[in-house]
């Protein structure tokens, strides 16, 4: 501790406010240049070091936290984080001013709904109304209990489709009829299932139809993310970044185009699993172009092409014109409906049509509760994808929107909108990207938008959805394909992230190819365990710099970004950032060691001392660590670090620690390193040094 004087910023003693001033404005000028506006800092205080700042009193209220809290009783405002809409529907909803424009944007919603909902339920290997079915019951719950104001819950093809897979593998009711002797059982009894697929060993004397193990699986998933929200684990959205979402989403893509492949072509393929399936399947279809149904390739061709043009040439336009957007979709298939109605070509050129579809709601039917452990494992992957993926939209409305999400409460809205709606034939749930984005355009302004929506389709599924019966699978295959249209096109977003960031680019890369050559959840998995490993080695990693001065302040900076700097003599200060623990504790010694030695690797660091434009070389007396990018420090790290200043020491340097955080001060302080001082900035250490050689002068 300095007694005999004070130093400021500048470290040059004042005896006066002239010369202060002086100094100060000539420093100014010299460092600064002319930058007329700016701010000059002048801060004239003594040298402190850590113990100075500690007055005794007691940082912890040790009564407070020795005792137990009282629980408190259950507040309204509780009552309303666990349903949100006791807020926004039944205390602050503004009908004379929201009702109109929700009500508009769930009309449209429910439009886009019709269309994507019947597709997307094939990726399920269900019948089409399911999709409906999906986009009323859980969605009802979730703009109760949901904390977001304009995702479109409902179908999601990606979850479809991994969904799909799932009913692909234990769904055997097919199998059991044709076993039985009655191969030309109603196929809406086990839905879309081909009578290839083998049985599988879960369960050799159950017997399912594609519908109960989709409502398994959706139970599952429920249960899942109800478990998930008890134990608070909305950060595992954070888990998955945005490359990776966008890698596994473009790969999953790929997968659905594959999948509608034998609807677009009208031929059997034959359904493969595991390593390099889409390229087997893709093998199958060349073998077997023979087989393809050319009146139904030109239906799919013309629907294709008809949907892309008005997407890409006249959309943009037509909105501009219009306050909704124009249903395209729903138009497509109320004219292929109407043309397959009215004309034989179906029977003539053999195109599979959609067939039977029940009117009415669904049944109240509980899932089979003794396939759900064999569905878990696929179930945790789906719970986690329509979670992030919803996540993914509603962060995004919030951030434009400037409203606030409850990612917790987002897993229980999810959960028990899932648990709900497997008791009426649904599959998981998720965000829908096109329709999410077309709710908030048209200018839906609360959750009223989804509720009006689920309404609509209520008199779809009672009065309207049987009329589909004669539209061809083809054209619902078509509507999926253009609708993926941008998530497939999302592969060109690699060069942008190359360019950005490597590691980035490797995860999208490595995603996307896993999902793509091996599975969908597997895929994931990669993606996940590379982004992992680029955070560890990135944690693991140590960055050692020497700080030089910039002239005439109390600036420390790095000598080789920053020319201007130069190095205090006799002074070597190194500046460490990350963690030191056990992984790279070798690491930081070497780069210490290689900061702090001469050429002939003896610590004895060399320094340049410049008195009248003469440069001299002297040996520094004195190692100072800037600590203050050093976050955690474990016992290993710890033991590492005595021991560097162990060698230091011997080598005949004193050793001080600058800008330590609280946690790792408190640990070195109980290791008792012996001769360190701890100082609260790096000037403080420089100042407190050339004091010291001052007195001893």
């Amino acid at each position: 501790m300095i007694e005999n004087g004070e130093k400021d910023t500048y470290g040059t003693f004042f005896d006066d406010a002239t010369s202060e001033t002086s100094l100060l404005n000539d420093n100014y000028s010299r460092v600064m240049g002319k930058m007329s506006g700016s701010v000059v800092i002048n801060v004239k205080r003594p040298v402190y070091q850590l113990d100075d700042l500690d007055d005794g009193s007691p940082i912890v209220d040790l009564e407070a936290t020795g005792k137990r809290k009282k629980v408190s009783k259950l507040k309204w405002s509780d009552a309303k984080t666990v349903m949100p809409a006791i807020d926004w529907l039944f205390t602050n909803y503004n009908w004379s001013e929201d009702f109109f424009k929700d009500f508009v944007a769930g009309f449209t919603v429910a439009v886009l709904n019709i269309p994507q909902g019947m597709a997307y339920a094939m990726l399920g290997n269900v019948d089409p109304t399911v999709g409906l079915y999906m986009a009323i019951m859980p969605v009802i719950v979730y703009s109760l209990l949901g904390t977001s104001r304009h995702v479109s819950m409902g179908s999601f093809s990606v979850v479809c489709l991994m969904t799909g897979k799932v009913v692909n593998t234990y769904a055997n009711a097919n199998n059991a009829n044709y076993i039985n002797g009655n191969p030309d059982a109603d196929p809406t009894a086990g839905a879309m299932i081909d009578p290839a697929v083998s049985l599988q060993p879960h369960d050799a004397a159950g017997v399912y139809t594609a519908i109960e193990v989709a409502t398994a699986v959706t139970l599952m998933v429920g249960l899942i993310q109800i478990l998930m929200y008890v134990f608070r684990l909305g950060v595992v959205c954070t888990i998955l970044s945005e490359t990776l979402v966008s890698g596994f989403t473009a790969g999953a893509a790929v997968h659905v185009v594959t999948s509608q492949m034998k609807e677009l072509l009208g031929v059997k393929i034959e359904n493969h699993n595991g390593l390099f399936q889409i390229v087997l399947t893709y093998y199958d279809i060349v073998n077997r172009v023979r087989d393809v149904n050319f009146a139904t390739i030109t239906v799919s061709v013309v629907t294709t092409v008809l949907l892309l043009s008005y997407n890409l040439h006249l959309k943009a336009y037509i909105n501009k014109k219009l306050f909704m957007p124009v249903p395209i979709e729903l138009i497509t298939i109320v004219i292929g409906t109407a043309l397959f109605q009215f004309t034989t070509i179906s029977e003539d050129y053999q195109i599979k049509l959609i067939g039977e579809i029940e009117s009415g709601l669904p049944d109240f039917k509980p899932p089979p509760v003794n396939l759900l452990m064999s569905v878990i494992t696929e179930s945790v992957i789906i719970a986690i994808v329509a979670y992030s993926i919803t996540m993914s939209m509603a962060l995004l409305f919030s951030e434009k929107l400037k409203y606030s999400i409850d990612t917790n409460q987002e897993l229980l809205a999810q959960g028990v909108g899932n648990v709900f709606g497997s008791f009426f034939s649904c599959l998981p749930f998720a965000a829908s990207l096109s329709r999410s984005a077309t709710q908030q355009t048209v200018g839906g302004r609360t959750q009223m938008a989804s509720i009006v929506s689920a309404g609509l389709l209520v008199a779809v599924v009672l009065w309207i959805g049987h009329l589909f019966q004669p539209l061809p699978r083809c054209v619902l295959a078509s509507i999926t394909i253009v609708a993926l249209k941008d998530i497939l096109l999302q592969v060109t977003d690699v060069v942008r992230v190359w360019r950005t960031s490597k590691a980035d680019a490797a995860i999208w890369i490595a995603t996307y190819c896993t999902v793509v050559l091996v599975e969908i959840d597997v895929g994931l998995l990669a993606g996940v365990l590379v982004s992992l490993f680029f955070v560890f080695s990135r944690g693991i990693g140590t960055g050692v710099v020497v700080l030089g001065r910039v002239p005439d302040t109390d600036l420390y900076v790095d000598m080789d970004r920053y020319r201007r700097a130069v190095e205090v003599p006799r002074v070597r200060i190194v500046h460490y950032s990350g963690s030191l623990n056990v992984t790279n504790r070798n690491s930081f010694r070497d780069k210490v060691h290689a900061a702090v030695s001469r050429y002939d690797g003896q610590l004895a660091p060399i320094t340049i001392s410049i008195n009248s434009g003469k440069e001299t070389v002297v040996r520094a007396q004195c190692v100072v660590f800037d600590l203050s990018g050093m976050h955690y420090v474990d016992s290993s790290g710890l033991t590492m670090f005595a021991r560097l200043v162990d060698q230091l020491n011997e080598a005949g340097l004193l050793v001080y620690v600058a800008a330590v955080s609280g946690n790792v001060y408190d640990c070195m302080r109980a290791r008792q390193l012996g001769t360190v001082l701890f100082f609260p900035t790096v000037h403080d250490a420089v100042e407190f040094y050339n004091n010291l050689e001052e007195l001893r002068a």
